[in-house]
Order: structure tokens, then sequence, then C-alpha cells
């Protein structure tokens, strides 16, 4: 009996020094360690620990971590997910500019809350090694009133800098499991998980799959129709898989990526070169100018709807915006199940760079990420476009660093446009009040790679070639002329028995060149 009453007693006693504890952490946002007081029960809340980090007895931020793992630190130290490189004072087509938005932007970089001079001791571990971490920029001690562009007055609350002047990333305990340490986060850290990469990459652009397309929290655990390759009944794949790090960098560029770094991205033939030897003849032969995700990702946006356009212009008020604070955001348009757009990528691409003016296209759009390539040097990619109207300068003709937190809190975005000019050193106004800057439509292509379906829902020959899934004239495959013109330069008269049936004659029975009929030459197709 004095056994029991004694269990309960220490039972009881870890409750109460669990709930000072975490009362004190959620007031003042210190990392306090469990075992501090009692390194008995260490591993309460359900969290067992793995390997030799069960020895681990308090949490000192990355110093804890760096003490055995000095080269991965320094490894993750310089890659693109700490440094940012190449995005922190550039322009896209979503939240258009990081660098004003300043803490705003902040959320996904792997450090302890500081962008520039960074060391090791800045690299924050758990975010990409424990899922059960959640953490935000604290405390949120600074506030600032403004009137939005309806009359109304409101507060927001944003987080202040700390004595170097950076801003700081604490835990929340209120997101995590009741009675979580920062202890037991250190001791059960593991790989990362298809969770871990998509806290943030399901999330860019300012919600659930928003801006990639073919990636949202729906893709940690896909359907099997939705996704082959990341479903848990299909190839339960881990997104570092195919992404192979090395020393920390992880490799993967997209058309609209501005850096690729070190590592090696897996090719599908990697790991289907069976599947790829049982193809026919005829599709073997589109391989080499037509890329596997062509045909086997006939739409994206499956299980949640993407943003396909932005109008700053029309604000429209977001409860969930600014942390739950609200904010007016610009004017979305959605889609789900989408056709994907379709170019011709070498693997390179024409990014837009602030330092330099921009032209519009042919259609009047001012394009900030292009695929490079063409129907002599590259393969079809499925893409989604994405579309934005934002402000440009009519004196530099540079895109303009968009003062997207003014427009979030105020709705006011021709003062956020002018903003924006201010803070690149631009003025907003002539000399007569007239502005210096104008609204365009710019667009960006983005790869749509994610997604497979299971081979069941591949594209068939007459989707592409006759079905309108793509259009081939826009991609360089027009004819000299119309068909009569261009049949009658061999025949007597127009005869199109249909796209098999001339193609097998003329460039595989005979061996034309594609000149012959198209604006192009690429004598080394041979649909043999």
């Amino acid at each position: 009996m004095k056994r029991s009453f004694w269990i309960l007693g220490l039972a009881m006693l870890g409750i109460l020094i669990t709930a000072s504890l975490n009362a004190a952490q959620a007031q003042n946002g210190t990392a306090l360690s469990f075992t501090t007081f009692l390194p008995m029960l260490t591993t309460t809340g359900g969290i067992p620990p793995t390997g030799g980090h069960a020895g681990i007895t308090a949490y000192n931020g990355p110093q804890t971590c760096i003490a055995c793992h000095p080269s991965e630190a320094q490894g993750a130290l310089h890659s693109e997910h700490v440094q940012w490189a190449g995005k922190w004072k550039e322009v896209n087509t979503y939240c258009t500019a990081p660098e004003p938005a300043d803490y705003a932007c902040l959320s996904c970089h792997a450090t302890t809350g500081k962008v520039t001079d960074l060391t090791e001791n800045d690299v924050d571990c758990l975010i990409c090694h424990q899922d059960k971490y959640q953490r935000s920029l604290q405390p949120l001690t600074i506030d600032v009133t403004i009137t939005d562009w309806q009359g109304n007055i409101k507060v927001y609350h944003t987080p202040q800098k700390n004595a170097q002047g950076n801003y700081t990333f604490q835990p929340r305990y209120d997101l995590m499991a009741p009675g979580t340490t920062m202890v037991q986060l250190a001791q059960t850290v593991h790989l990362p998980t298809r969770a871990t990469c998509l806290r943030c990459h399901a999330k860019a652009g300012g919600g659930d799959g928003v801006k990639r397309g073919d990636l949202s929290t729906a893709s940690i655990n896909p359907a099997y129709a939705s996704d082959v390759h990341l479903s848990p009944q299909g190839g339960n794949l881990l997104c570092q898989d195919c992404h192979v790090p090395s020393n920390h960098q992880i490799p993967g560029k997209g058309i609209d990526l501005r850096i690729a770094e070190g590592g090696t991205v897996k090719a599908c033939a990697d790991c289907h070169a069976s599947d790829v030897g049982g193809h026919s003849a005829r599709l073997k032969n589109h391989m080499g100018r037509v890329s596997c995700q062509t045909c086997h990702i006939p739409k994206y946006a499956k299980d949640v709807a993407t943003e396909m356009s932005r109008d700053w212009r029309s604000p429209h008020w977001n409860p969930a915006g600014c942390n739950g604070q609200g904010a007016w955001i610009g004017e979305e348009v959605k889609a789900q199940n989408v056709q994907p757009g379709y170019v011709f990528w070498n693997g390179q691409s024409s990014i837009y760079s602030l330092a330099d003016a921009i032209q519009h296209d042919s259609d009047g759009r001012y394009t900030l990420a292009r695929a490079s390539g063409s129907i002599t040097d590259g393969k079809i990619y499925p893409i989604k476009e994405h579309t934005a109207w934002q402000p440009r300068s009519s004196v530099t003709g540079q895109m303009v660093q968009y003062d997207v937190l003014w427009n979030f809190w105020t709705g006011f975005f021709e003062e956020a446009a002018q903003r924006g000019l201010l803070f690149m050193g631009l003025q907003p106004l002539d000399g007569q009040g007239n502005k210096t800057y104008e609204w365009v439509n710019a667009r960006a292509e983005q790869l749509i790679t994610h997604g497979v379906e299971p081979a069941s829902n591949a594209l068939e020959c007459q989707d592409c070639h006759g079905g309108g899934q793509m259009d081939f004239q826009s991609m360089g495959y027009a004819l000299k002329g119309p068909h009569s013109q261009v049949c009658t330069q061999c025949h007597e008269s127009e005869d199109n028995p249909g796209f098999n049936s001339v193609h097998d004659k003329h460039v595989k029975d005979k061996g034309y060149d594609c000149s012959r009929c198209h604006s192009f030459s690429r004598p080394e197709r041979g649909l043999r």
C-alpha cells in the first residue's frame, strides 16, 4: 500500500512540475528542460528516445546538435534552405518581394531567425529533423495600429527583434502535445519525412497547395490514384529518395527556382528501366523529346485547389492571414484538377533579376520565369502558369519590390506599390504628381513533376494528337501553311487520313525530314 501511494505521489509530482514548466515556457518562451528537475521522467509524453540522442539531458538550441554533428551543421549552413541565396532580394508572382516583407517571409527559413551573417549556431536543426516541433517568431510585442481601406482601425501584433537586431524563433508549446519539452524533441530527432518537407513546401505562396500545384498537405499521405510514388499504398517514397542530398544540400531545380545545389535528382529511368523497356517502339521514340511526366501527370491540383492568378488591385479579406490576425490579400483565382500547359525545357531557365529592366512579351505580359529550350534542344514538360497583376517602374523598367505587408494590413495597394518604390530608393511620383509605375500582368512558368498517376491513367496517343490536351501550334509544331498548301506541294489534292497514317508514311517509311511540312528541321527524330 505504501509503495502504491509513493508511486502515485511521484506521478502527481511529475504532473505538477510539468504543468509549472509548461506555464513558464508559455510565458517567457524559454526552452526549459523537464530533466532539470526530474531526469527519470524525460521520456514522458509518448515520445520514446532514439539512438544515441537518448543521452541528451538539456537542450541549448543548435549548439546541442553541433556538439556531436559539427560537419553536418556546416553543410546545412551553406545550403539553400538556410542561406536563402538568390531569393531574399528578388520578386515573384505570388507574395512578390520577401525583403520588404521582412519577418512575414521568414516562417520557412531554416534558421533560428537570422537572415544575414549566419553561422552554424544559427541553423535550426529541429525544423527538418523533428516533425513534432512547432515554432514561431516571438515575442509579438511590437504593436502596429493601422486604418485599412474601409476605415477600420486595427492593431497588428508583430515580432520584436532581440538585442542583436535579429528576429528569434521560439517553441510553440501550445501547438505541440501537452507535456512536450525541447529535451524530448531533441532526444527523438529523425531523418526528414514527407511531413517534414511539406510543412514548408506544401504551403508556399501563402496557403495549402497555393504555389506548386503538384504539392499540398495531402501529399503527406496521398491516395494511390493521386501520387503513386508518395502514396503509402504505392512507392511510399520519402522526398530524399528522389532528391538525394549531399552534405545537407538538397538538389532539384524547377523552372522558377533560382538556385541549384549539390546532390543528385533521380531520373525516372533510374528506377523504371524495365518499365521504359516495356513501352512500344513508337512510345520509345517519343522519349527523346517527351518527358515521362508529360504522359503520366495528365492533371495537377488533384487534392487541393491551387492558385492560378492573383490581382493585388482587388483586396479581399482573409481571416487566416497574418497568422490568424487577418489580412487583405489580392483577389485569388484557384482551380482544381487542372490540365497542364506544356513547354520545351532543356533543364535551364530564364528568371528575372531585380537588377534588370524587364520588357513585355509579344502578348503584352511580363515573364518572370521561363523555361529555356526549344523544339530542337528540349523535352516537352508539363507546367503550371501563374499570373499576377503587380507594379513595374515605368522609369527604370524594374519590377517593384512591393510592400506586401502593408497591403496585408491595409488593403491600400497603391500605397503598397509606392512604399515598395521608396524601399528601392526610387520616387513613386514625378514632379507633377504623376505615378512613376504601372500595373502589369506578370507570369511565371512552374514545373509540374509530382503527382504521377497509375499507368492506367497515362495519356493516350489521341489525347494529344487530336484530343486537345496539347496545343502543338504554340509549341512550334505548326505547319508551314494550311493543310491544302502543305499537302499539294507533293500531291494533287489535300488528303489527310490522320496523324499516325501521315507520319508513318512520310517520316517512318520515306524518311522525310520534319522541315518538308513544318517550319523546323529535326533529322535525328527518325520515327522508325
